[in-house]
């Protein structure tokens, strides 16, 4: 396999029903794992998040000229203020092709998202993930993300809330742990 190159750029407001598509399709996965029902309701929530993702930076990842990941950085201040502080800046969405998984893609978004976080000035950064996201919950582990609690079920899964305390400072040397 060639050696390619990473390239994680904003996305446009017109690529915005495409990626929610690929979000959905990233997630596919966990379709087996949830009943019908839950699964369709699952599509749903994804696709109107990133549609209606509100002061959310929609992000994408590309290698070899292909989108290969998607997440959604929202900045301090621009927080739900439901599921995460306003204070916060929080990540949500985050998926990758499974064609393309194994590549340091999510890695390379997460951090992009971290860079983000301490550029605005943040003191914290949140995310929360299910049960069913195994890999993602390992990575953002090995990152530094601790969990703060568990959140209420949805789609009939067990979900939690993490965060991640950030430099107090962009200038001082960063305290994220890379992944392995």
């Amino acid at each position: 396999m060639p050696n390619l190159t990473t390239t994680i750029r904003s996305a446009t407001p017109r690529e915005l029903p495409d990626l929610a598509q690929f979000v959905v399709d990233a997630y596919s996965e966990f379709s087996t794992r949830l009943t019908a029902g839950n699964w369709a309701t699952m599509q749903d929530n994804l696709r109107r998040a990133i549609m209606s993702s509100g002061d959310g930076l929609p992000l994408v990842a590309e290698m070899g000229g292909a989108v290969g990941g998607f997440v959604m950085y929202y900045p301090p201040g621009r927080s739900d203020g439901v599921l995460f502080p306003r204070e916060w800046a929080s990540i949500r969405l985050l998926g990758v092709s499974q064609a393309m998984r194994g590549r340091g893609l999510g890695r390379d978004l997460m951090k992009e998202c971290l860079r983000r976080a301490e550029a605005d000035g943040a003191a914290t950064i949140g995310l929360h993930t299910s049960e069913l996201m195994d890999s993602a919950r390992a990575m953002y582990e090995r990152m530094g993300f601790a969990v703060v609690r568990e959140l209420e079920r949805r789609v009939g899964v067990r979900y939690w809330l993490f965060k991640l305390d950030l430099p107090s400072s962009a200038s001082e040397p960063t305290s994220i742990q890379e992944a392995q």
